[in-house]
C-alpha cells in the first residue's frame, strides 16, 4: 500500500489540487497548539491558500504544530510518515467534492516527549503567531465564575519552573520567559476555539497563571503580546475509516490523516495587533473591528443548534446529524429556537441577515457528505452548553417576555441522554470532561433531574429561575415516559 507522501504526489490526478509553493525548510512564523482535524481544515487551509497566492513573499508563513495530549501521539507519528502532507476533501451539499493536498504544516512536536523543543519554538524570534485549537476545556476556566481553576493538579505542577510543563500555560510561561530574556520581541496569541471573546479568555487565563508563576513576565506579556478575538466556522467531523478507504480506492494512495469538511468556510478576525500579519483578507478572512456580534451569531445559532439537533436526534434514534435534521419535528424545533429564542436576543453582525444565516446553517446540517455523528456533537456537552446555549437563555430571561421553552427542552434532552447512558453502561460511553461529576448526579435516579440543574459549574443560577425550571421539569416528565414525539408536538404547539 502506497501512502501519501512527497514521493507519491505525482501519482495523483489533475483533479486533485497539489501544493505549488516550495518549502525550503527554513523559518516557520506560526506555531499552532492543537493540530486536530478542524485546524487542518480551517486555519492551515487558509495559510496554505495565502502561500499558494504569494509563494515567494509569504514562503515562511508555514506552521510548526504542537500536540500535547497523550491521544495525539499516534497522529504525530502517522503525520511524520506522510512527510506532513494530508488531503482535505471539501464536500458541498450537492456537486463534486474538491480535494486539496496541503503542505502548510512543516513539522509537529509532541510536547510530552519534546518539551524543550516546544519551549524553544515559543521563544524563537521567527515565531510571529501562536494559534490555538485546544477546545473549551483547555483554557482551564470556570466560565460561569470567570475564574482560573487553580485546583487542577497539572496547573499546580506547572507553577514550579523546575518541573516539565504539562498544560498549555506551563509551556507558554516557560517559552515566553525565554523569549523575554532573549529580547525576541512580542507576538500574537490567537485563539481559534469556539468560545465567545476567545482572545480575551486566553488573555485572562494566561495572565492569571503568570501572576503566580512570574509577575514580571506577566507585565512583559501585557506590554508585548496581543490577543485578538476570532470566530471560526467549518463543520469538520472526525474522518472515518470509510473516508480513508474511499480515498485509497479513488487514487491508489492511502492517507491516514485525511480530513473531511464541508465546503463552507468562515473566519472573522479582530484587527488587533495584526500589523505584521499577512493580508488574510485576500483569502477569505473577514478582518473587523469587533468580532463579538459574529461570535454570538455563530455560537447561538450554529453551535447551540448543533447541540439541539444532536441531542434530539440521539433521543429519537438518529446517529447522523444530516438524518436528524431531515426529521420534520426536529427541523421545526430548530427553526422555532432560532426564530423565537436566539435571533431576537442576538446583536446585529455587520449587516448579516440572521434569518438567512439560519437557513444556511440548516442547509449545512443536511449535508449528507459530511456524515457527522450525533455522538461527536454531544461529546463535551458540559463545555459546550454553557458557551453555546446558556448565553441565549440568560439574555432571554432578562426580557419582559422571555422565550426559553426550546432551550429548556435541549437541557432536558441532555439530562435524558445522560440518564440513558448511565442505565446502559454506567456512562462509560459518555465523552465529557465532567463525566465523573455527572455520573455522581445519577447515583440516585429519583433525584437526578433536579440535581442535574443544580450543577452550578455548568448551569450557574439557572435553577433559581421558576420559568426555566417549570419548562425543564415538564420536559423531563415526558422524557421519563419515553414520549419524545409527543413532547416535540407540545413544544411546537405552543409556538403556533
Amino acid at each position: 500500500m502506497a501512502k501519501l507522501d512527497r514521493k507519491t504526489l505525482d501519482r495523483l490526478p489533475a483533479s486533485v489540487q497539489l501544493p505549488q509553493a516550495a518549502i525550503d525548510g527554513g523559518k516557520s512564523h506560526i506555531l499552532h497548539i492543537g493540530v486536530g482535524a478542524f485546524h487542518r481544515a480551517h486555519q492551515a487551509y487558509t495559510w496554505y491558500q495565502l502561500r499558494q497566492r504569494y509563494p515567494q513573499q509569504y514562503a515562511d508563513w508555514t506552521i510548526l504544530g504542537v500536540c500535547l495530549m497523550p491521544s495525539d501521539q499516534a497522529f504525530v507519528q502517522q503525520f511524520a510518515e506522510q512527510d506532513h502532507l494530508y488531503a482535505l476533501r471539501m464536500c458541498p451539499a450537492d456537486g463534486e467534492d474538491e480535494i486539496t493536498v496541503i503542505d502548510t504544516i512543516t513539522n509537529v512536536l509532541y510536547g510530552p516527549e519534546e518539551p524543550v523543543a516546544v519551549i524553544r519554538a515559543i521563544a524563537n524570534a521567527d515565531t510571529k503567531v501562536i494559534s490555538f485549537t485546544i477546545t473549551e476545556g483547555g483554557y482551564n476556566i470556570d466560565f460561569e465564575g470567570h475564574q482560573f481553576i487553580w485546583s487542577n493538579a497539572a496547573v499546580q505542577q506547572d507553577l514550579h519552573p523546575a518541573n516539565a510543563p504539562i498544560t498549555v500555560f506551563g509551556y507558554l510561561a516557560r517559552g515566553l520567559a525565554e523569549r523575554k530574556e532573549r529580547g525576541a520581541g512580542g507576538l500574537v496569541l490567537m485563539s481559534c476555539d469556539n468560545i465567545q471573546e476567545n482572545g480575551q479568555v486566553l488573555r485572562h487565563a494566561l495572565l492569571a497563571f503568570l501572576e503566580r508563576y512570574d509577575p514580571e513576565l506577566k507585565r512583559w506579556v501585557v506590554e508585548s503580546v496581543s490577543f485578538p478575538n476570532s470566530m471560526v466556522d467549518r463543520i469538520t467531523p472526525v474522518s472515518a475509516p470509510a473516508d480513508r478507504d474511499r480515498f485509497e480506492a479513488d487514487f491508489g494512495i492511502r492517507d491516514e490523516v485525511l480530513v473531511v469538511s464541508e465546503d463552507y468556510f468562515q473566519w472573522v478576525l479582530e484587527d488587533k495587533g495584526l500589523a505584521g500579519i499577512p493580508p488574510l483578507g485576500e483569502v477569505g478572512v473577514q478582518v473587523v473591528d469587533d468580532v463579538r456580534p459574529y461570535e454570538a451569531m455563530k455560537l447561538g445559532i450554529l453551535n447551540a443548534g448543533h447541540s439541539l439537533v444532536g441531542l434530539l436526534g440521539d433521543a429519537m434514534g438518529y446517529t447522523k446529524i444530516h438524518e436528524a435534521i431531515e426529521d420534520r419535528q426536529i427541523a421545526a424545533v430548530f427553526e422555532q429556537y432560532a426564530m423565537h429564542e436566539a435571533i431576537p436576543v442576538l446583536p446585529p453582525a455587520g449587516g448579516v441577515d440572521l434569518p438567512a444565516y439560519f437557513q444556511t446553517v440548516r442547509s449545512r446540517f443536511s449535508n449528507a457528505m459530511i456524515n457527522d455523528s450525533t455522538d461527536r456533537i454531544i461529546s463535551g456537552s458540559s463545555d459546550k452548553i454553557p458557551k453555546f446555549l446558556l448565553p441565549v437563555v440568560n439574555r432571554n430571561l432578562k426580557r419582559d417576555d422571555p422565550h426559553v421553552a426550546i432551550s429548556a427542552l435541549v437541557v432536558a434532552a441532555w439530562w435524558y441522554y445522560l440518564h440513558r447512558a448511565n442505565r446502559r453502561d454506567g456512562m462509560q460511553s459518555v465523552v465529557d470532561n465532567k463525566r465523573d461529576e455527572l455520573k455522581a448526579i445519577f447515583e440516585d435516579e429519583s433525584t437526578s433531574a433536579r440535581r442535574f440543574l443544580q450543577c452550578r459549574a455548568i448551569f450557574g443560577i439557572l435553577e433559581d429561575n421558576a420559568l426555566f425550571i417549570g419548562r425543564y421539569n415538564d420536559n423531563v416528565a415526558l422524557l421519563k415516559e419515553g414520549k419524545m414525539r409527543n413532547l416535540l408536538d407540545q413544544v411546537l404547539g405552543k409556538h403556533r
